[in-house]
């Protein structure tokens, strides 16, 4: 073996053997393992799941704390925006939780499978396959039992696949772009009311207060300052008509 081969066998048993072999001995991983060995389904759908969730968390996090100290956004303003980041991340990771343990029970599964994909795997279809299969010089003797058996298989593996597809895409785009954006808007006000629950009042600069008042038209307002600059510029001795 060459010197490279050398070196990248032993860095792949440090990078990745090693720490895999370490990983697979840890007990929460045995119990995974032991739980979801017997339904891959469940496993794949759980894994892809509780993947997002862990980076929404991080990013969450990550927003969060951007929010807090980015002094491009004025300081009254940046709790709102890292309390909107809050809700926002919250909900995202609570919703597609809630719409994984939905749309991805059995029993839901299965009506959605059979409303769409029921009838390529019903008695009739079965009957079709089996009359085309038969067709063939291999599979003219092939046992009753053998085909029910192989049909069974393909609509499980199918199956599986059709949940893990809709799960993911309940939880990510249904839950995650669709619900969420109505509610994290609403219940960042309240957010912000949480995190800023010990804070002392903010001084607002007198530069920056709004003193507009919409009780009168702007052009009322006006108005009299107007006409004091002119009755200034031209008194009323000075004969003329204003």
């Amino acid at each position: 073996m060459s010197a490279i081969g050398r070196y990248t066998e032993k860095a792949l048993d440090v990078l990745i053997k090693k720490p895999l072999k370490s990983l697979s001995e840890l007990k929460p991983m045995d119990y995974v393992c032991k739980k979801y060995r017997a339904n891959k389904r469940n496993f794949i759908s759980g894994l892809g799941i509780a993947s997002i969730v862990i980076k929404d968390g991080l990013g969450c996090y990550f927003y969060v704390n951007q929010s807090m100290h980015n002094e491009k956004i004025p300081e009254d303003k940046r709790k709102f925006v890292a309390a909107l980041d809050l809700a926002n991340g919250g909900l995202m990771i609570a919703m597609q939780i809630l719409m994984f343990k939905t749309v991805s029970n059995k029993i839901v599964q299965s009506k959605m499978f059979e409303k769409m994909f029921g009838k390529h795997f019903d008695r009739a279809a079965r009957k079709g396959y089996q009359s085309i299969i038969k067709g063939r010089e291999r599979f003219r003797t092939l046992p009753e039992d053998q085909f029910k058996k192989g049909m069974d298989g393909i609509k499980e593996t199918t199956f599986d696949a059709f949940a893990n597809i809709t799960s993911l895409i309940a939880a990510t785009t249904v839950g995650k772009r669709v619900i969420v954006p109505f509610i994290a808007t609403p219940l960042a006000d309240k957010t912000k009311a949480w995190m800023s629950r010990n804070d002392k009042p903010v001084q607002i600069n007198k530069d920056t207060e709004n003193n507009y008042s919409t009780e009168k038209p702007a052009a009322e307002i006006c108005k009299p300052q107007k006409q004091n600059i002119i009755t200034n510029i031209y008194p009323k001795n000075s004969g003329l008509k204003i």
